[in-house]
């Protein structure tokens, strides 16, 4: 049985307290790691590691991060931050189709679109996303 992690970025996987005690670091010691994968924390993605290695869940990006990148640069992303698991897919964005879409809705949608995961049984999944714009 497949398992899914639907995962947003900005706020899960990074926070204002991780930005703000990486930006004071980076002050202190002059160094940086390069954008965009500054703005990962290695310590939530070990979490995150974590459940992907106990249940073997493979990920699908639900995050605005989707935008502007191919699930292999986002894959590299995270790896260089520490990320062991598979990006196997984007949820689709509804926003130009649907004024009011939620991510909830994008994620019921890739659910649809990829029956692979969903006929037959109930695929067990969840969802990492510091909003509640999830289904009605």
């Amino acid at each position: 049985m497949k398992k899914l992690i639907f995962l947003d970025i900005d706020g899960v996987l990074n926070s204002q307290l991780y930005a703000e005690k990486h930006i004071k670091e980076d002050n202190e010691s002059n160094t940086s790691v390069k954008y965009p994968m500054s703005e990962i924390d290695p310590i939530s993605v070990g979490f995150l590691n974590g459940l992907i290695e106990d249940t073997g869940a493979e990920v699908v990006i639900s995050s605005t991060w989707r935008f502007g990148h191919t699930i292999e640069e986002l894959q590299n992303i995270l790896e260089q931050r520490g990320f062991k698991g598979k990006i196997i897919g984007f949820t689709p964005n509804l926003h130009s189709k649907e004024p009011a879409a939620l991510r909830g809705n994008e994620i019921y949608k890739w659910m649809e679109d990829n029956i692979e995961y969903s006929e037959r049984e109930l695929t067990p999944y969840v969802i990492f996303d510091d909003d509640s714009d999830m289904l009605y």
